[in-house]
Parts: C-alpha cells; sequence; structure tokens
C-alpha cells in the first residue's frame, strides 16, 4: 500500500521542487479517469450514520457560487472509520452540477459528507447525484430547501440511508473546494451514485442558476487510488 502511494506521489514532489512554495498542487475537484488510476486493496471505510438525526439545514447565500444548501449534524450522528482513524461528521452539502468527473463525465449534482478527526484533519466522502427515481432519504430537505433568512430543522431525518451498501471508492489526496481551497484534505468518492428526479435537481438549480462547483482541477502528478471493480459482462 505504502509503495502505491509514494509512486503516485513521486511525480508532485518532481513538480513541487519546480514551482514556488505557495503554489496548490493538490486541488480539488479532478477528473477521476482511467489513465491515472491505480487499482488497490483499500482499507476498509466503516460508515456508522445514524437513522435519527436532528440537523439544521442552512441556504448559506444563494445564488453566490460559493454558497451551497449545508446540512448541520449535531455531535455523534456520524462518523467514519478508516485504517484505525475515526473521522466524525461535521455537516452534507450539494453541489451542482457534480464536481467531480468520472472519465471527462459529470452528472447533475453531487453530494459532500465532510469529515474531521480528533485533531481537525479533514475526510471528505463524496456521492455523485444522477437523474432517477425521487430520492426519498433527502424529499423532507429538498420539497422544502430553505431561503437564506430561514433555517430548515428537521428531526429524527435518516442519515444512514446516505450511503450505499456498496463502499467501493475512489481516494486521492487533495482540497476544499471552496475558498480558501485548503490542502491536505483526504477525498473518497463513493462509486455509486444516488438518484434524484428531475424536480429534485431542478429545485436547487433554481436556487443556483449560475451553478456552484468548481473547474476541474489539474492533477500535477497525484494519483486515484481504487478498489472498484469492474462490472461483469455477460
Amino acid at each position: 500500500m505504502k509503495s502505491v502511494l509514494y509512486s503516485c506521489l513521486a511525480v508532485a514532489a518532481l513538480f513541487a521542487v519546480a514551482l514556488p512554495s505557495s503554489a496548490q498542487l493538490a486541488q480539488s475537484p479532478i477528473n477521476i479517469s482511467k489513465e491515472a488510476t491505480v487499482k488497490a486493496n483499500l482499507p476498509k471505510l466503516s460508515f456508522s450514520y445514524a437513522e435519527k438525526a436532528n440537523i439544521t439545514v442552512k441556504n448559506t447565500g444563494a445564488p453566490d457560487i460559493e454558497a451551497t444548501v449545508k446540512a448541520f449534524v449535531l455531535p455523534g450522528a456520524g462518523s467514519v472509520t478508516v485504517s484505525g482513524t475515526t473521522y466524525n461528521l461535521l455537516q452534507f452539502h450539494f453541489h451542482t452540477p457534480s464536481e467531480h468527473a468520472v472519465d471527462g463525465e459529470e452528472t447533475p449534482m453531487e453530494v459532500h459528507f465532510v469529515h474531521a478527526d480528533n485533531v481537525g484533519n479533514l475526510l471528505v466522502v463524496g456521492r455523485r447525484i444522477e437523474f432517477g427515481e425521487k430520492n426519498e432519504v433527502l424529499a423532507p430537505i429538498f420539497s422544502n430547501l430553505p431561503t437564506i433568512a430561514s433555517p430548515l430543522v428537521l428531526n429524527k431525518f435518516n442519515i444512514k440511508d446516505l450511503i450505499p451498501e456498496t463502499t467501493t471508492s475512489y481516494r486521492y489526496a487533495g482540497s476544499l473546494t471552496t475558498a480558501p481551497y485548503t490542502e491536505g484534505v483526504k477525498w473518497v468518492v463513493l462509486s455509486e451514485p444516488m438518484t434524484f428526479s428531475s424536480k429534485q435537481v431542478a429545485a436547487f438549480q433554481r436556487l443556483f442558476p449560475l451553478n456552484n462547483s468548481r473547474e476541474l482541477q489539474p492533477l500535477n502528478g497525484r494519483c486515484i487510488l481504487s478498489d472498484v471493480r469492474k462490472a461483469k459482462k455477460d
């Protein structure tokens, strides 16, 4: 595992020598391409999300492209453990269109689950959103998206079902996708998307007619680690 990581970062180290120290070389989001992806046996992701959580959903400034709809959770509402470190869920929020692309393809939206460990290191789990069936779990939010002045408070909200049973993923070292674009963020992009109805997507896009996603960033020698298996052909 370590040897794979070191080989992935070798080219990035060369870039760091050539560019000024202020350069940001590990930015997010990225295009998850086959050429940059390395298959690996990755540490298990152990999610522990509540089925009945109290959340406060805020509109952080629509239609500003740096704003979003963000759901804040109380301490203890959720966590993910990987390689012996537990990262506590702080909030989850949405972007349109998807910030990450897979082989150049975007989806209408993406949700980010932001976690931090006990010393503040960040791990963000991303899940892309495709058109399909109505998302019943998120319906209480998307049927009543909050205005800037009026947050939405929901009790007994099911966070657990926002994570799929299969948690194969793409993982890489990146950054926040909004200012100040802080690096050192561990990114996990789940391979299995969730679905939204066209009405749910449209409701969010009405808030952000100019979109609220950051453009794709160069890899600068980084690679993506993945435990995603190819679908078997009939």
